[in-house]
C-alpha cells in the first residue's frame, strides 16, 4: 500500500467496520452484507493499486463513495431514508428525479469509470484511445449490472423487501450509471494522462 494512502485507507476501513457493527446491531442484513462486500472490494482496490498505480484522487473518491453509500441506506431525514430523499424535484411520479440515490449512482460510476480507465489503459496498445474510452464505459456499466444483481439478491435472500425499489428504480439506476460512466471517462480523458 502506498504511504500516501495509509491514512485514508485506515479511516475507510474503520468506517466500514463501524457500519458493519451498526447494521448488525439493527439486524439490517441488507447493509450488513453490503458492508462485507464493500470491505472486500476496498481491499481488492488497494491491492490492485500496487499494480495499476491509480491516481490518489480516485482512491479518495472511492472512499467518499463508501461513506455516501452507507449514509444513503442508514441516515433518515424525518421519516425518509436518505437514498429516497428528493434533492431536486425535476420530474415527479413515477420517476422522482433527482433523488439522492440517482445522484449517488452518477457519482459512483463517475469514480468506477476512472478506475476502470486506468486498469484498461495498462493493457491497451497505445494509439487506441477511442477504444479505451468505449470499453471503459462498457466495463463500468457491467460493474453497474453486477451491483443491480447484488441488490436483487438482497431482496430475494436477505429479506430486504422492496427497499431497493422496483423496475423503474432499476432502470433509472442503469441510466444514471451510464451518465456517471460517460462523465468519468470524459473527465479522465481531458486530464491528458499519457
Amino acid at each position: 500500500m502506498k504511504k500516501s494512502l495509509k491514512s485514508i485507507s485506515l479511516l475507510t476501513y474503520l468506517f466500514i467496520l463501524g457500519m458493519v457493527f451498526y447494521n448488525l446491531s439493527l439486524g439490517n442484513s441488507e447493509f450488513l452484507v453490503y458492508g462485507i462486500v464493500v470491505g472486500l472490494l476496498y481491499y481488492v482496490l488497494i491491492k490492485a493499486d500496487d499494480y495499476y498505480n491509480f491516481p490518489k484522487y480516485s482512491i479518495v473518491l472511492f472512499s467518499i463513495w463508501i461513506v455516501t453509500h452507507f449514509l444513503g441506506g442508514n441516515l433518515y431525514i424525518g421519516n425518509t431514508r436518505l437514498y429516497d430523499f428528493i434533492l431536486i424535484d425535476l420530474i415527479g411520479s413515477p420517476f422522482f428525479i433527482l433523488k439522492y440515490d440517482q445522484f449517488i449512482h452518477i457519482y459512483t460510476y463517475f469514480v468506477i469509470s476512472i478506475l476502470v480507465y486506468f486498469m484498461l489503459k495498462k493493457h491497451v496498445i497505445k494509439g487506441h484511445k477511442k477504444s479505451l474510452i468505449f470499453f471503459a464505459v462498457l466495463a463500468s456499466l457491467g460493474i453497474g449490472l453486477l451491483n443491480e444483481i447484488l441488490e436483487f439478491t438482497m431482496v430475494v435472500f436477505a429479506d430486504a423487501g422492496d427497499a431497493v425499489g422496483g423496475y423503474y428504480n432499476t432502470a433509472l439506476d442503469l441510466v444514471f450509471n451510464f451518465i456517471g460512466a460517460v462523465l468519468g471517462v470524459w473527465f479522465v480523458k481531458n486530464k491528458n494522462y499519457s
